[in-house]
C-alpha cells in the first residue's frame, strides 16, 4: 500500500489515500464506492461503434491480431471514444506511429505504450 499511496500523491491526490480501503492485517479492501462510475461492457471492437466518453480505454495485446486496415478503423474508434486527456493504454507489441490518429496523443510511458489524449 505504500507504493500505491506513493503512485496516488505523485499523479495528484489530494485526500489520504487511506480514506479510499480498509487494511485488515495483510489484506487491503477497497472502497465500493469507487466502483460506482466505472462501466465495465463487451464491445466488438470490428462491428459496434462509440458508446460512450471514456477517460480510459485498455487494449493491450489485442490489435496485433488485425491487419492495418481494421487497426486503424480500431484507433479511429478509440479517438471517437476518448475523453479530452484520456488515457489509451496498447500492448508492448502494439504502435500508433503510423496512424493518423497518432497527432491525438502524447505518450506517457512509451515503453509500456501508454498515450493521454491531447486534445
Amino acid at each position: 500500500m505504500k507504493l500505491y499511496t506513493e503512485n496516488y500523491l505523485r499523479a495528484g491526490g489530494r485526500e489520504a489515500f487511506s480514506t479510499y480501503y480498509v487494511a485488515d492485517s495483510n489484506q487491503a479492501r477497497f472502497d465500493s464506492t469507487l466502483a460506482e462510475g466505472v462501466v465495465f461492457a463487451q464491445h466488438n471492437l470490428v462491428t459496434d461503434g462509440s458508446f460512450n466518453e471514456f477517460h480510459l480505454i485498455v487494449c493491450r495485446n489485442v490489435m496485433i491480431y488485425f491487419g492495418f486496415d481494421l487497426q486503424e478503423a480500431v484507433l479511429q474508434l478509440f479517438g471517437d471514444s476518448m475523453a479530452r486527456f484520456g488515457i489509451l493504454a496498447l500492448g508492448r507489441k502494439e504502435s500508433i506511429r503510423r496512424s493518423p490518429q497518432a497527432e491525438l496523443y502524447e505518450p506517457l510511458d512509451e515503453a509500456e505504450r501508454i498515450f493521454r489524449r491531447r486534445r
